[in-house]
């Protein structure tokens, strides 16, 4: 059980993640939390892991994200983050690791070979998991998070990534409050590139 000081950090963090702090016209330049080594091996992926076992092959290295959090109600507040994206277990596993000036998190993605699907874990701050599901669609990768609050109940967060490249790409998200019959914008939107050694 975590102690109290611990618990009201983590809910801090959380809190401070969601705060408006800019409007859409300024991009935040906080400090991003790192790890002691943000490095760690992308190794490569199993080749036991063939068509849609590879729709994630684009997403593996690393990323400068801009992202634009749009709630219903006040001003967009738009930020820089950095992702971190390589396979783990033999290869089978997507291991994701999202560095922001508030916040960081993990996000494990497995693929079964059987049922020829993925599925996934994120991990948040406040050690809150959630369960994921993720396909290709077209040309597009669509991964959709299940989630709960207490305002709203069960949903669903679609994240969408479109126009990927082999250097960038973009991502939407969309919500679903009736188990995916119909959705609506989400509150977040972002604009990834490939991070480039200088």
């Amino acid at each position: 059980m975590l102690k109290p000081l611990p618990l009201i950090i983590a809910l801090i963090c959380v809190l401070n993640f969601f705060t408006i702090n800019s409007n859409a016209q300024t991009i935040g330049n906080d400090p991003i939390i790192y790890q002691p080594n943000p490095d760690s091996p992308i190794l490569e992926r199993n080749p036991a892991l063939r068509g849609e076992g590879e729709v994630f092959d684009f997403l593996i290295g690393d990323w400068d994200v801009v992202i634009t959090w749009q709630p219903k109600n006040g001003e967009p507040n738009t930020y820089r983050a950095k992702w971190h994206n390589h396979w783990v277990v033999d290869g089978r596993v997507v291991m994701q690791e999202w560095r922001g000036p508030t916040l960081t998190g993990a996000e494990f993605r497995f693929y079964d070979i059987d049922s020829k699907s993925w599925t996934g874990r994120n991990i948040y701050a406040d050690g809150d998991w959630r369960e994921t599901i993720a396909k290709s669609e077209g040309e597009n990768l669509v991964v959709t998070i299940f989630g709960h609050n207490e305002a709203t109940g069960d949903f669903l967060n679609r994240e969408t990534y479109y126009n990927i490249n082999e250097n960038s790409f973009e991502m939407k998200s969309d919500i679903s409050l009736d188990e995916g019959k119909s959705w609506t914008k989400g509150n977040y939107q972002m604009i990834v590139k490939r991070t480039i050694d200088k």
